[in-house]
């Protein structure tokens, strides 16, 4: 799938699944509950969400040059969605168990961190 399809479907399809949220932002407990659907629309606003915020980090992270606090991911090229997806979900369910308060960060910082912490880039880039 390109980007643009990508994009299209996090703007189409995620929005309507959180409109209820207060503050109009993804939590990592929405994210959780889209994410554990077995309906092929949950699947997918699950898969889209993770890979629309992947490729905005990789994209903000080209903008920014990798010069931020946090350090940067260096996601391989091609890499499947199902594996994003896979990454996200296994610490969305292990970090939800120990600290349940967290279901009310926003969950685009969540994936994100995820992606720093699983695909930390080596030193010489």
């Amino acid at each position: 799938m390109n980007r643009f399809a990508v994009a299209m479907a996090v703007i189409l399809l995620v929005p309507t699944l959180v409109a209820s949220s207060e503050n109009h932002s993804m939590t990592t407990g929405d994210l959780q509950q889209i994410c554990l659907g077995s309906d092929e629309a949950s699947k997918n606003a699950c898969r889209f969400y993770i890979l629309g915020v992947t490729q905005g980090v990789d994209l903000g992270m080209s903008i920014a040059d990798g010069k931020t606090a946090g350090g940067r991911p260096c996601i391989p090229e091609n890499i499947p969605g199902e594996t994003l997806e896979l990454a996200v979900k296994m610490k969305l369910g292990q970090d939800l168990m120990v600290f349940p308060a967290d279901r009310n960060l926003e969950a685009a910082g969540f994936v994100a961190g995820v992606l720093v912490t699983t695909f930390r880039c080596s030193k010489s880039k």
